[in-house]
């Protein structure tokens, strides 16, 4: 008898040690936050609409034979937009694989979000578990990141791809960040994981997780010096830039080129004023969601669990374990520096225009959910197990707290839902039918910036067709399909400028065929921020060819960016080998 008690206590001894529990609990947290977004429409979220227009898009250029879909060919009455060349790709490229399984575009984006909400608490969990050993811990902080209300208001109300998915790879990061600093550094490959990861989904949370590594390398200074810490971080520093080229490169060669929207401070508004306006009071941090209403509906809560649970501090500093005490107190510091540069006591009107490329301080509280979660696993576990002996009713608090924390979530996004569930298949069909849809019924931060200036005049009585801004020609006929142009021309002067019915963005080819011989032009950017040309010479008769081809340096970029994945996996896989071998 006792020796089959024994037998019974010692499975389920090895059936708690198993971590597929924490992960099947975290998952179906996960799904039960993901079950509302059947009940939001995509296209009234803030940024959701462009995601969808991204996403459409990137599928009809593909479909035209052009890779990488850095160009729409219909968007902006068929002028080409730049829609993958100054966003990251990661969010447009992976939602394609969904697309293969999935016809309505709309849920496509629904599904990947869940995956992304799903994701992040796996990865919050490898995150502290490798850092305490403490599955409670890891769960409970898994579980903190999970429910907090801004990140879940970036997902049912703005609907910021890039954010949430960036969400997924921060804890990545500091996984490898930690490991190489605190720990052996055989799993520093996660560094360079994380940031790419980071790096093609998110530009801004990008720039301030680098912020927050290289003070957190400062508080560990000294092993800097150490040769092998040294030489792995320069290790995935290469494979960062390396793997993650593909859209850092473009982006830079464009930038060099022409003057664009999304690039120009004064019109994205990222500066130090903009942002000054966009901080916190503190009240709204902790006001109660049925009497805070934001104007745009955003929730910048950090929710009163994760409150209460952050209060614990000063009760368990002195109890928490020395191994992680450290990282620990980090968190911290990082959390109170997150919530105060959300605040409207942290002088944003000093800053630089670097640190204003967030535009929105409140993004800040994202940071804060991030480091807070960690330091609220390590409070509540300690006061659980100090304050309650017996493992079943440890079970009992934490399941009762976070039964609650999950209720005043999903009570937070109650206010995101939407009755009329055809909003999104009536904006697909109508974009569908009518592809080449108007520059203001998109975002207009990738245009140059010559032309957003005439949005409201040139643009706007355009016709698409080529101009001739200087000189003269008779242009006999002309063929636009998709982003080629071909146009049959006679008595061209010397020196006449032609602009093209496309805006201006590297990687067009401009052919001049005289009598069976084949020149190129130099494009060039005109006054109006179309795509130009100078035919510098006096011709009777010409056939002029424009065409998307990309620029040698995006091709090249991608081509370096796949031969960098394949051996960064390589990579990787060298170094577990040595790490079983050890």
């Amino acid at each position: 008898m006792l020796e089959r008690k024994q037998k019974i206590k010692t499975r389920i001894q090895q059936w708690k040690e198993r971590k597929w529990l924490d992960y099947a609990i975290i998952l179906l947290v996960a799904i039960i936050l993901s079950i509302p977004l059947k009940n939001i429409q995509i296209r009234d979220t803030h940024d959701g609409f462009l995601h969808l227009l991204r996403l459409m898009g990137t599928v009809d250029t593909l479909k035209i034979g052009k890779f990488p879909p850095l160009i729409n060919q219909n968007y902006c009455n068929g002028s080409g937009y730049a829609i993958n060349l100054f966003y990251p790709p990661f969010v447009t490229y992976l939602p394609l694989l969904i697309k293969l399984f999935v016809s309505s575009y709309s849920v496509v984006l629904k599904i990947f979000a869940g995956i992304c909400i799903a994701l992040s608490g796996i990865t919050m969990y490898q995150l502290v578990y490798q850092i305490t050993k403490n599955r409670k811990i890891a769960l409970l902080s898994a579980l903190f990141y999970l429910i907090a209300p801004y990140k879940l208001a970036n997902v049912y109300k703005r609907y910021a791809m890039g954010e949430f998915t960036a969400m997924v790879f921060i804890p990545i990061v500091f996984l490898g960040v930690y490991n190489l600093f605190e720990q052996d550094g055989k799993k520093h490959y996660y560094i360079a994981i994380g940031a790419i990861g980071l790096i093609l989904s998110h530009t801004i949370t990008t720039l301030y997780t680098a912020l927050f590594c290289i003070l957190y390398v400062l508080f560990h200074l000294k092993k800097l010096k150490e040769k092998e810490i040294l030489k792995k971080c320069v290790v995935n520093v290469i494979f960062i830039l390396l793997v993650s080229m593909l859209f850092w490169l473009p982006m830079l060669e464009a930038s060099t080129k022409a003057e664009y929207t999304i690039l120009n401070d004064r019109i994205i508004k990222t500066n130090g004023s903009f942002a000054m306006k966009n901080t916190l009071s503190f009240s709204q941090f902790w006001k109660d969601m049925e009497t805070e209403k934001e104007e745009d509906g955003t929730t910048f809560q950090i929710g009163l669990p994760t409150i209460l649970a952050i209060l614990l501090t000063v009760f368990v500093l002195k109890k928490v374990k020395e191994e992680y005490k450290d990282f620990y107190l980090i968190c911290v510091i990082f959390a109170l520096i997150s919530i105060f540069m959300a605040s409207k006591f942290f002088p944003w009107l000093l800053m630089p225009n670097l640190l204003c490329k967030l535009q929105y301080p409140w993004r800040m509280v994202g940071f804060f959910n991030f480091f807070a979660s960690f330091v609220c696993g390590v409070n509540v576990y300690i006061i659980a197990k100090q304050l309650l002996k017996k493992e079943v009713l440890q079970f009992f608090v934490m399941f009762v707290f976070f039964a609650w924390a999950i209720y005043t979530s999903i009570a937070i996004m109650s206010k995101f839902y939407e009755t009329n569930q055809e909003k999104d298949k009536i904006y697909e069909a109508n974009i569908m039918q009518d592809k080449k849809i108007s520059h203001k019924r998109i975002n207009r931060d990738y245009m140059p910036v010559k032309a957003l200036w005439l949005q409201d005049t040139y643009i706007e009585t355009r016709s698409d067709t080529t101009y001739i801004l200087q000189g003269n020609a008779q242009i006999i006929e002309e063929t636009k399909q998709d982003l080629t142009d071909t146009l049959k021309l006679q008595n061209i002067e010397e020196n006449t400028i032609l602009e093209f019915p496309y805006y201006y963005y590297p990687g067009y080819e401009i052919q001049l065929i005289t009598e069976g011989k084949i020149e190129k032009i130099t494009p060039v950017e005109s006054e109006n921020g179309f795509l130009s040309c100078v035919v510098d010479k006096k011709v009777e008769e010409v056939t002029i060819v424009v065409d998307f081809v990309g620029t040698v340096m995006t091709h090249i970029s991608y081509g370096i960016s796949a031969i960098s994945l394949v051996a960064f996996i390589g990579y990787i896989i060298y170094e577990k080998r040595k790490e079983r071998a050890c």
